[in-house]
């Protein structure tokens, strides 16, 4: 620990973290009164969590007064906070939530108690800043619900054992020790999870024995509380939320340390509650004095239940309660996205809470491989790194030119279809690095599918006015596609989704392959841009999007793979959200078949196809892993399923289309189903990329049930297609 030394003569840094344009009026508050501090902060840092569109109305409205940053972790606040520490300069660091007003002397207060060399973190008072009158039936004992202090909690101060995320500060060397938020904790958008600073505080304590954490009651915030979290029903969401986060907190730190303040809280504060509640009513006609004792007999078994659900549930999954390698969903553990670059000899920058990493090997910026790896205080090992190095070290890659060189060189034009449905803050992510490649001469069509409203077309038009909006109204990837198609004036068009990153030589590393006239179609190596949940790993694990590290051609000549089920199995040539045509060969086929796709009865399956009728036309499907997209899998596990039941709907629903276009393909599919059916197992591989997620094979069931189906479903799509006409466009 540090000598002592005087609170003021530490540079501090605040940290402010903002996820949505809403709250803008909110935020502008926060950083004006950070401006009007007692004591003035040395650095301010502004990270926005995902949200491009608010991340450039930041940058220009802040810098350079303030350093405006993305948030480069997971989403949520545990990785926005973060972020911030890697950003920050001082030797104390300061959060402030988006909603909260500081008072012109909180920063001052909230440093003083630093005086002193065992303090390693010091948090200050959040007063409620109603948006209305306060609910009478509100009991001043689960102010914490709204993130307040609430009543409990020392009046004059003194040690604690957390603070609360509105108003806290750290030391930095304690942040910069791998003492960082876990990802596996916190509050990630307006949902009511939390408990990330409770987990940190415990773990600093647990590690460092003879630190204090304390409450100074002086260092005030005003936090909002908007009209929406006045309403019981967000009391009780958060109330079950809290005993969750409690429950996952257990697991990390061990429920002894988990609970010790909430035991003192319990058998003292709710009981004392509850009896000055019941006294205002009988003794001085306050009917709301009853409602605030029940609001509190409510709020503890509601938070108690969801303590037993999510400690039943890390039982079930046989997660042990101590220790600090555990994890968010019933012991499944997160997996932190790295890049090694060959060619540079520095590590991946550090993650801190990920245990487990999945690292994409480059050289020269080409990739050649991957690697699983254990992390240590969010780093990769020096070992590690060795190894990953020395297993890549005679890969070559040459197959494909810089990203530089391809511009140099001058290649087709390009036109990059995106189809999307009410996901406007994806495609931002999605329109921003598609731009940022400055390809010569790109185009990019934007397809608005069945929108349920206009935000879509009215951030494209506002945000990109290079970008062309296309309204599709009829629900279907396959019409959208065909939509974007008939608007493309490019020898080549590309195909991706709205929740995929493009990597900076994306469209170069597609179109170089087009110099070839046989070349019909191009598709690419689709990674993932996250594994935070045991959705996202199952998905992964199920044979995933990637084809591997090697640049294939694949026609029915001299390029034909030693493979008996080619060319039905056009999944292992690649996938629709990472696909690029040459346009006249694409239209010349009639494009994508509206019966199947996304947003059909086919489910899936119109990529499969259009690969499909390439080939058969004589032309040849490159496999080109250099062209890189970060896709957004899907979250929930039930996505995950859905996901596979709808692979294997599409699958069969391909399959049904080839055979109704050649019925004597019929025989040939009897032939090599149990082939197929063998390769449909092994693409379920029995091990997924991290700890705690269910195995892939759980999947496999609906998988095959959607394979049952698919038939019978095509044959519906092909009905509902030849009644439905496209959509106008606009």
């Amino acid at each position: 620990m540090t000598a002592s030394v005087l609170p003021g003569s530490l540079p501090v840094t605040v940290v402010v973290c903002a996820y949505t344009e809403r709250r803008w009026h909110d935020l502008t508050a926060a950083i004006d009164a950070l401006g009007a501090q007692s004591r003035p902060p040395d650095q301010v840092v502004l990270v926005i969590d995902h949200d491009e569109s608010l991340l450039r109305r930041a940058r220009s409205t802040w810098e350079p007064h303030v350093e405006v940053v993305g948030n480069q972790a997971s989403r949520g606040l545990s990785g926005a906070r973060n972020t911030g520490i890697m950003a920050a300069t001082g030797a104390l660091i300061a959060f402030l939530d988006d909603d909260a007003t500081p008072a012109p002397d909180w920063l001052e207060h909230l440093t003083a108690p630093f005086a002193d060399p065992r303090v390693v973190a010091v948090g200050g008072a959040a007063t409620p800043r109603w948006d209305g009158v306060r609910p009478r039936w509100w009991p001043a004992e689960f102010d914490w619900v709204v993130g307040c202090t609430y009543l409990g909690m020392p009046p004059a101060g003194g040690e604690v054992r957390n603070v609360h995320g509105a108003t806290m500060a750290f030391r930095a060397e304690v942040l910069a020790e791998g003492e960082c938020f876990s990802p596996l904790v916190g509050r990630i958008g307006a949902a009511a999870t939390g408990c990330e600073e409770t987990e940190l505080c415990i773990r600093i304590r647990q590690r460092r024995p003879g630190a204090r954490i304390v409450f100074e009651p002086r260092a005030v915030v005003h936090h909002r509380v908007t009209r929406d979290r006045a309403r019981f029903g967000y009391f009780a969401r958060r109330t079950f939320a809290e005993g969750r986060s409690k429950a996952t907190v257990a697991g990390l730190v061990g429920p002894r340390d988990a609970l010790s303040t909430e035991r003192s809280y319990v058998a003292r504060t709710l009981p004392a509650g509850v009896a000055a509640g019941l006294v205002a009513t009988l003794r001085r006609g306050d009917a709301f004095g009853a409602a605030r004792a029940g609001a509190i007999g409510f709020g503890l078994a509601s938070t108690a239940a969801g303590y037993a659900i999510g400690h039943a549930a890390r039982l079930r999954h046989r997660v042990p309660a101590t220790g600090g390698n555990r994890s968010r969903d019933d012991g499944f553990t997160p997996v932190r996205l790295m890049e090694v670059e060959l060619t540079d000899p520095s590590t991946p920058p550090p993650a801190p809470g990920y245990r487990r990493a999945r690292v994409l090997v480059r050289r020269a910026g080409r990739p050649v491989g991957a690697a699983d790896v254990a992390l240590h205080d969010g780093r990769i090992s020096p070992e590690d790194d060795a190894r990953i190095r020395a297993e890549h070290a005679s890969t070559e890659a040459t197959s494909s030119p810089t990203g530089a060189a391809r511009r140099a060189a001058g290649g087709p034009g390009v036109t990059v279809v995106v189809a999307t449905h009410d996901r406007p803050r994806q495609l931002q992510q999605c329109l921003e690095s598609l731009l940022a490649t400055r390809y010569p001469d790109l185009q990019v069509i934007v397809v608005d599918n069945a929108p349920s409203s206009s935000a879509t077309g009215d951030m494209v038009r506002r945000d990109y006015p290079e970008v062309t909006y296309v309204r599709e109204d009829v629900a279907g990837l396959a019409r959208a596609h065909n939509r974007g198609l008939e608007h493309v004036s490019t020898p080549v068009v590309a195909f991706t989704d709205d929740d995929v990153v493009v990597d900076r030589d994306w469209i170069g590393s597609l179109a170089q392959h087009f110099s070839s006239e046989r070349v019909g179609c191009v598709t690419g190596l689709i990674w993932p841009a996250e594994l935070e949940t045991p959705g996202q790993a199952m998905i992964e694990a199920h044979g995933g999007f990637g084809k591997g590290f090697t640049t294939r051609a694949f026609n029915l000549n001299g390029s034909r793979p030693d493979d008996p089920l080619f060319p039905y199995t056009a999944g292992a040539l690649g996938s629709g959200a990472n696909m690029a045509f040459r346009t006249d060969v694409l239209r010349s086929l009639g494009g994508f078949d509206p019966a199947l796709g996304a947003g059909s009865a086919g489910r899936g399956g119109d990529d499969l196809a259009a690969f499909l009728d390439v080939i058969e036309a004589g032309y040849t499907v490159v496999y080109e892993p250099s062209a890189i997209v970060h896709h957004h899998h899907r979250r929930e596990p039930g996505d995950a399923r859905s996901q596979a039941l709808n692979y294997g709907i599409g699958l069969a629903a391909y399959l049904t289309r080839a055979v109704a276009r050649r019925p004597s393909r019929l025989v040939t599919f009897a032939r090599l189903a149990p082939r197929g059916l063998v390769h449909l197992v092994a693409a379920s591989p029995a091990d997924g990329p991290a700890r705690g997620a269910r195995r892939p094979h759980a999947l496999l069931p609906w998988q095959l049930l959607g394979v049952a189906r698919g038939p019978f479903d095509y044959a519906r799509s092909v009905r509902e297609a030849r009644r439905t006409p496209s959509g106008t466009v606009r």
